[in-house]
């Protein structure tokens, strides 16, 4: 029976709980039927600051300091909690296996699997093409600490000295939501004098299971000599035996030091065998429940020819703390042995003793994570059909003989639609115990709490597995639980706001306003670590900018992905049809106001003779990459977004299929077309150019922000028989791109990038003292634009380069990125190389021929440039120029960042983030509006500017080099309000005035460089 099985693997570690804390609704500042947040006793005026709710929820008494007892000036109060800014990131942290398992109460501490570590990540996100995803701690119903659910997408077992891209021990993906099965509401025995003492001296209990059958289930990767993984192996093939169960605990939370921090926990747990007869996400064995549930939790037992084995993982709490509060470095506080209750007594029902259970057995879990072992006394066979109690002096445990439970247990429901007439329904798999096993149940009678909320089959059946089926339906939002049979066991149901009538606005009217009224306010004034992490959404401009992106986080497929935005999941359908609403409506902005008219094999020779060569190679790899990505980048702007597409379907200039080819679904969801495509590969093109530059920082050379590179010197520099130049898409052009990617594996007449990057690896291998013995990464590490291979294997990689191994992964990275490992590997078919020829056979056996691009000049400039189109029309002339001064600027923070020699992550930069800021909400839609205005050259339009070489001044000094920044950012301001014959789009001058006051507020020490 699952865990109670052998083979059993024990673990032990921390686990980092970010959850937010200002939406548990403890002075009535939150009605969640509604998501809608009250001040005063009445609804908050969302057309006011959310700082201003900010401040209101935090001077709501009383006030408590860091050691937990009331301060009026302390920095923390109920209302807002301790983690106002939580952004609902779960983690495990330095989680150890301590022991493993083949026979009764027999801990295996030498096999070679003890002291690996467990990690739990999140799920791949198919749109930012992340590595490195967090799983999610999610509250569904935030006044109740037992609602917890986690959404996690991989476990890895790996090597705790293994750099980010060893292969792991074991890899699955978790195909299943899990949430709080087991509660232990005084796991810590003796109550302490804190305002937190309730949750600190909380523990629960969680469990999901892993599939062995799944192809993303890779075990014993490494061959390890392991006699604990050749047993568990050999129990795998048994057909019985589905995969794994993953049963952990999360307790003793760590007094938070300091408001707006994440909490450290302990976390204890065990994996066995997940066999038919178990639940993927519930504990099974004989369920034993406690007699006075506010001090202990179940336990569950099995009982064995000659052993009892059983699961007290938090039914028996601690004594108290051995250590005083709150403890400095912010991990959870040691904790005493378990309370000595005197000898445990498993009993039948007519008083037999079957197994006596000492203290010395249950007071030390050090290796088994409270999953023991107790040999069996003398009794009579007859307890097979008799209740079970286990007791002692002070507390007893009886058995239910019926233990009945749902597989997904807390969840949400839209509510009904009463504007359609649609009911909303949700069916639910239950499963059935007798003593134990699986066993048919008829008539089973159900309750909900709240009839008002929920109603449900008033009985259910099970089938001889004990298999059946509750169905449920809503009747009003709110929140409520439903009961099977007992009082135990209950179904958290989350009835979401019913918001159906905003499902009828027209398009055109879902607005920002609109959207900030009705939806997003709500998420700014509980949730505001967004504005801290990534974008506020009471900014406009970053919503206009990132419009695509909140529809792709928000899109109800993905509710179960650990990516899902809001991360709460509080969001009715309703709402979220309402994202996809106010993209078409951006897309739409974006319209122009008149449409335009209708060799043998190179091998590598080894020329990097010393480290002086390979830093050039690398700089010409960084110019090599930028050239390349920015052609990308021209060629995919030059093709209209959907909403111009859709206008060219109806003006009958194209079909509707060429429209999906150009720009995929209506949806917007994965599928966006070569468009799409195109900015993808062009994503990772620039990941490649931060890839190689960490490379050169590892090398102790400085950033290196590289220089466009087009023509004729494109063609001295890197060798290329392949022309460099900023053309609009076409047959011709997706060829050149085809050549670009050309992978070293097939035959090939000339050089290819392939080649170019194969002498730079020669020379990693090679030359001697390149790095540092300290193994300090200098670079910049970041998770985006990996694609969902990488992830798999290597779910902690982020660029990590401090030794000639990751220096010679990190150029293997980037060359298989682009072409593929081999022709056959799974690399290959996501490879730029394989995806630019599908784009080039679709385009070149289209039924009917179409030209999908707006007409643009090859290599337009403002300025006369020797191979380049001069462009002469008033408009675009201002708009190139204010491109060319965006397109410095973007650069200058990236390079500002690096100056100041960061320490920490790219993606928490606030420079780095304004860099890509000012990628999507100026230079994307400034390049798409340049290519639909005329260019002074008959039927041919202008373009962004072919970009020079990057002249911008940075500063060792942070202050000096954000203040410059500022200072450029309202030089441009300027230049865009005092345009003559053409006038950007507000959204651009808004968010230049947003870096503007930004980076002033860092220069002056108001806020920090990292978010």
């Amino acid at each position: 029976m699952s865990i109670l099985d052998f083979p059993r693997v024990h673990f032990k570690g921390i686990a980092r709980v970010n959850v937010p804390t200002a939406n548990r609704n403890i002075n009535n500042t939150l009605d969640i039927a509604t998501n809608t947040a009250i001040k005063d006793g009445q609804p908050y005026d969302v057309a006011q600051p959310p700082a201003h709710f900010h401040e209101y929820l935090m001077d709501i008494g009383p006030k408590f300091n860091a050691q937990g007892r009331v301060d009026e000036s302390g920095p923390f109060n109920l209302a807002a909690g301790y983690n106002m800014r939580g952004n609902n990131h779960f983690s495990w942290e330095n989680t150890l296996i301590t022991s493993v398992q083949l026979k009764p109460g027999e801990y295996i501490t030498n096999d070679k699997l003890v002291g690996h570590k467990l990690s739990l990540w999140g799920h791949y996100n198919e749109y930012l093409r992340t590595s490195f995803n967090r799983a999610r701690w999610v509250d569904s119903d935030p006044t109740r600490r037992d609602s917890a659910l986690i959404y996690a997408g991989q476990l890895t077992i790996t090597d705790p000295k293994a750099s980010a891209n060893t292969t792991h021990v074991l890899s699955s993906d978790i195909d299943c939501t899990h949430g709080v099965r087991w509660m232990n509401k005084s796991y810590i025995s003796q109550p302490i004098s804190h305002f937190l003492y309730e949750e600190m001296s909380e523990a629960r209990l969680f469990q999901f299971s892993i599939r062995k059958d799944s192809e993303a289930f890779l075990f014993n990767q490494l061959g390890l000599d392991s006699e604990f993984l050749a047993a568990l192996q050999s129990a795998l093939d048994d057909p019985k035996v589905l995969g794994l169960t993953v049963q952990y605990c999360v307790s003793n939370l760590s007094p938070p030091v300091a408001p707006n921090m994440p909490v450290f926990c302990d976390l204890h747990g065990t994996i066995g065998l997940w066999r038919e007869e178990d639940m993927m996400t519930s504990p099974t064995g004989r369920i034993l429940r406690p007699e006075n549930s506010e001090q202990y939790a179940p336990i569950a037992v099995s009982i064995g020819q000659d052993w009892l084995s059983i699961n007290a993982a938090i039914g028996l709490p601690h004594d108290s703390y051995q250590e005083s509060l709150p403890v400095k470095n912010g991990m959870p506080p040691k904790l005493s042995s378990k309370v000595n209750l005197g000898n445990l007594y498993l009993k039948s029902s007519n008083g037999q003793i079957i197994a006596t259970i000492s203290v010395d057995d249950y007071q030390d879990n050090l290796l088994n994570s409270g999953v023991i072992d107790i040999p069996l006394q003398q009794f009579d066979e007859q307890f097979h059909q008799q209740s079970l109690r286990l007791c002692s002096e002070e507390h007893t445990w009886y058995e239910s003989d019926w233990h009945i439970q749902a597989e997904q247990h807390i969840f949400s429901m839209e509510s009904p639609n009463h504007i359609q007439g649609e009911k909303s329904t949700k069916s639910v798999a239950i499963r059935s115990y007798y003593q134990g096993k699986p066993m048919s149940i008829g008539k089973l009678a159900s309750h909900v709490r709240d009839a008002q909320t929920l109603s449900c089959d008033q009985f259910i059946t099970t089938d001889t597995d004990g298999k059946g089926t509750v169905n449920i339906e809503s009747l009003k939002a709110g929140s409520t639980e439903l009961f099977l049979g007992e009082y135990h066991n209950a179904i958290l149901v989350r009835v979401l706001p019913d918001d159906w009538a905003l499902m009828d606005t027209p398009t055109e009217q879902v607005d920002y306003d609109f959207l900030y009224k009705h939806v997003m306010a709500y998420y700014e004034l509980f949730y505001p670590f967004m504005t801290e992490a990534v974008f506020s959404m009471a900014d406009k401009c970053k919503c206009e900018t990132y419009a695509r992106l909140m529809w792709q986080m928000c899109d109800p497929r993905n509710r179960d992905k650990s990516y899902y935005m809001p991360s709460t999941r509080e969001m009715p359908e309703a709402h979220a049809q309402l994202f996809l609403k106010y993209l078409c409506n951006v897309e739409q902005s974006a319209m122009p106001k008149v449409l335009p008219p209708q060799k043998p094999q190179f091998k590598a020779k080894g020329n990097i003779k010393n480290k002086a060569q390979l830093i050039d190679a690398l700089r010409d790899a960084v110019d090599l990459e930028l050239s390349i990505m920015l052609q990308y980048l021209y060629s995919a702007y030059s093709l209209p977004n959907y909403g111009v597409g859709e206008h060219f379907v109806k003006a009958g200039r194209w079909q509707q299929a060429q429209l999906e080819l150009v720009n995929g679904g209506a949806d917007r969801r994965r599928n966006s077309g070569w468009r799409g495509a195109l900015l993808e590969i062009a994503h990772e093109e620039m990941i490649h150019y931060l890839v190689v530059n960490n490379l050169l920082m590892a090398l102790g050379e400085p950033f290196y922000p590289g220089r466009p590179v087009l023509g004729e010197e494109a063609k001295d520099k890197f060798g290329l028989d392949t022309e460099f130049s900023f053309e609009p898409f076409s047959e011709h052009v997706v060829a050149k791109f085809v050549r670009f990617e050309w992978p070293a594996f097939f035959p090939t007449v000339g050089k290819s990038i392939a080649d170019f990057y194969n002498d730079i690896t020669v020379a990693i291998g090679e030359l001697p003292d390149l790095f540092s013995a300290e193994k300090v990464n200098l670079g910049g590490e970041h998770h985006l634009f990996l694609n969902e291979i990488i992830n798999r294997e290597y779910p902690g990689y982020q660029f990590e380069v401090y030794d000639r191994e990751t220096a010679i992964f990190a150029i293997n990275f980037v060359t298989e990125q682009g072409e593929g490992v081999s022709a056959d590997s799974p690399q290959f078919e996501v490879s730029h190389f394989n995806r630019l020829r599908s784009i080039s056979k679709a385009l070149t056996h289209s039924d009917i021929p179409f030209e999908p691009a707006y007409p643009v000049l090859k290599n337009p400039v403002f300025e006369p440039r020797q191979g380049c189109n001069l462009v002469t029309d008033p408009e675009a002339l201002e708009l190139m120029a204010f491109y060319k001064g965006c397109h410095e600027l973007m650069f200058q923070l990236m390079m500002q960042h690096f100056a100041i020699k960061p320490l920490g992550s790219m993606r928490r930069s606030r420079l780095m983030n304004g860099a890509i800021d000012l990628m999507t909400g100026i230079l994307r839609p400034l390049s798409v509006q340049l290519m639909t205005l005329p260019s002074g050259e008959l039927g041919r339009n202008a373009g962004p500017p072919v970009p020079e070489t990057i002249s911008a001044e940075v500063f060792d000094n942070l202050e000096q080099g954000c203040m410059a920044i500022s200072r450029q950012c309202k030089d441009l301001v300027s230049m865009a309000k005092s345009m003559v014959s053409a006038t950007p789009p507000q959204t651009q001058i808004e968010l230049l005035e947003f870096f503007q006051n930004q980076m002033q507020e860092i220069a002056t020490g108001k806020l920090s460089r990292e978010a």
